[in-house]
């Protein structure tokens, strides 16, 4: 299964008083809410999250979508730069949201709920829904805490 991935958007960037430098993300919407995987138009995924990272440098790191429906099946997502470079060499926290595309989402057979979904508290996919869940891994390798989505239905 070939899986096209963007990221396209950092929308806003700004302080915090975070000092944790692990970043964090807060789904705040998916789109849309039905998948339909063997349409090519219609299996499209977009989430937004929020972020806060304690020290500046989430850009140039990744944003790791996993699918719910089993280990293994991780979407990578570059994260392009974000902050100014005197912010990153400060350390100065930044927050903001970026939207997340994870084209092609396929047709799978439901195995078991992934690791890194079953400790952020998704539920366990069933054959016509699965969740997705977002980890953030800043330039230096910092692994923050993550978050997931609602359930999506996946039409045949």
């Amino acid at each position: 299964m070939l899986r096209t991935l963007l990221l396209a958007s950092a929308l806003l960037a700004g302080c915090s008083a975070d000092e944790n430098p692990s970043p964090t993300a807060t789904v705040t919407k998916a789109t849309p809410d039905t998948l339909t995987p063997a349409d090519d138009l219609l299996d499209d995924l977009t989430i937004t999250i929020e972020y806060a990272d304690g020290d500046g440098d989430l850009g140039g790191g990744v944003a790791e979508v996993h699918d719910c429906r089993g280990d293994g099946i991780v979407t990578p997502l570059l994260i392009p730069q974000i902050a100014a470079p005197a912010v990153v060499a400060e350390k100065t926290p930044i927050t903001g949201t970026l939207d997340l595309h994870v084209n092609d989402v396929g047709a799978l057979a439901t195995a078991s709920l992934a690791a890194a979904c079953g400790e952020l508290g998704a539920a366990t996919p069933t054959s016509t829904e699965t969740a997705f869940c977002v980890i953030l891994v800043d330039a230096a390798g910092h692994r923050g805490d993550g978050d997931c989505t609602a359930a999506i239905t996946l039409s045949p």
